[in-house]
């Protein structure tokens, strides 16, 4: 039972996915002013109503992604479960002097997907866009998987998978362009910070050990 606990302990960390919501939500208005970062190729691509499928499949991917990569490395399942703690906190700190917005298109039709998006909408206000906590997420998902030693058969899907979740954040029309540029970025600033970090101190504790051990050998 205690082997099993201690197993176990580290998924409590996938629990701040769901206990961020607490600030999303508390964040997710107009409050403090608003701003559109919307471009002109954003403008151009089209609403692709099929796309609300693997947007509303977010959930069970981490799941899935988060619980494998756990048992699979827990050295990566750490740094991955960081780098999204830091990206969170930058997010919900933009969220509050940066809010942004993006304006949806009129849905029409009776049809299970403008049904889902309309439910999407209605569910999740207009706001708290820039970065995307969606591809925040998604990327790290896949970027962790990829880190493992997973084979073809997890890691393409895996990666599929994750891809259109990404762009369906575009063609569902719940985030513009920059919104995933800067969520990526943001990914790869904070993982590359962990990893040189780690490295600087692999580097330092062999040094401080090599130092003493060549202080006893001269002793």
């Amino acid at each position: 039972m205690k082997k099993l606990f201690k197993n176990l302990l580290p998924l409590l960390l996938i629990g701040s996915i769901p206990f961020s919501n607490l600030f999303y939500w508390t964040l997710n208005n107009t409050q403090r002013g608003v701003y559109d970062l919307t471009t002109d190729l954003d403008r151009f691509l089209p609403l692709i109503k099929v796309f609300i499928i693997p947007y509303m499949t977010l959930w069970f991917f981490l799941a899935f992604c988060f619980v494998y990569l756990c048992f699979k490395n827990r050295k990566v399942y750490y740094k991955i479960m960081l780098t999204l703690i830091l990206c969170y906190v930058v997010a919900f700190i933009t969220f509050y002097f940066f809010q942004t917005t993006v304006a949806r298109p009129i849905v029409t039709g009776e049809d299970i997907f403008s049904k889902l998006i309309l439910f999407t909408y209605s569910s999740d206000m207009p706001y708290n866009c820039f970065p995307s906590i969606h591809v925040i997420t998604t990327y790290l998902a896949v970027k962790g998987i990829n880190l493992t030693n997973a084979n073809k058969r997890i890691k393409f899907p895996v990666n599929v998978v994750g891809f259109l979740i990404i762009i369906s954040t575009q063609f569902i029309k719940q985030h513009v362009i920059m919104d995933i540029f800067f969520a990526i970025f943001l990914c790869e600033v904070f993982f590359t910070g962990i990893t040189y970090v780690e490295e600087y101190y692999k580097i330092y504790n062999s040094k401080k050990s090599y130092n003493l051990l060549e202080k006893d050998i001269k002793q």
